[in-house]
């Protein structure tokens, strides 16, 4: 790499590249070691949100995906590491919210994460993400959980078994997500919304696991 484009880095993504030592394995007993280290650069990080948000949200996003590429390279039986990468994503949601980023913009790019995530760091993000997001940020990722919802809770049955399993699974995870939005707001109204349209109902037995209209 040139001079010329190692002046244009910003300092904070070397900061993050040596923090995450590429390469080297993290064993389970060193990672709450690692994790600090980590924890460390995202607070730089987070303090550059009230002047320099737009910039912050690049670095969280460089940092969320040089934590993915880490994955493979430790041992996170303590749970420490994942906790971190939630915890990045919080800061993430700050920061495009105070760089003025469009509500439902970010909710999508949110979810897109959540279904991209093969290592399960993001597994009950939306309790953590309820406390990053401000009133706009929560009502606009509350529709779009409500829409995967409703899709997943209306979809045809499907004759093949294997089907059958992904649409019912896409039920209750997201109705999962649903009702943990509305326990985080104590929206005890919310969640007992609608009986009468069904709505709930159909909730209800998609986490006990049934389709939402069976028997």
């Amino acid at each position: 790499m040139t001079k010329s484009r190692r002046r244009g880095v910003d300092p904070v993504e070397r900061e993050i590249e040596i923090a995450l030592a590429p390469g080297r394995f993290i064993p389970d007993r060193a990672c709450f070691s690692f994790v600090s280290d980590l924890d460390e650069v995202a607070a730089t990080i987070a303090k550059l949100i009230p002047s320099e948000p737009a910039r912050a949200v690049r670095l969280y996003e460089t940092f969320l995906a040089g934590c993915y590429e880490k994955a493979e390279e430790l041992d996170d039986s303590s749970g420490s590491f994942g906790q971190f990468v939630k915890d990045l994503y919080c800061g993430w949601i700050q920061a495009r919210q105070a760089a003025g980023a469009d509500p439902e913009e970010t909710a999508t790019r949110l979810l897109v994460f959540m279904d991209r995530d093969q290592y399960g760091f993001s597994y009950r993000l939306e309790r953590a993400a309820t406390k990053a997001f401000n009133k706009f940020g929560l009502a606009a990722f509350e529709r779009q959980v409500r829409t995967r919802f409703e899709a997943a809770a209306t979809a045809q049955p499907s004759s093949d078994a294997l089907g059958r399993g992904h649409a019912d699974y896409a039920g209750r995870h997201w109705g999962e997500v649903l009702r943990s939005l509305y326990l985080a707001q104590k929206n005890v109204a919310a969640s007992r919304h609608d009986r009468k349209s069904g709505f709930m109902s159909g909730f209800e037995r998609l986490l006990a696991g049934r389709r939402p209209y069976s028997p």
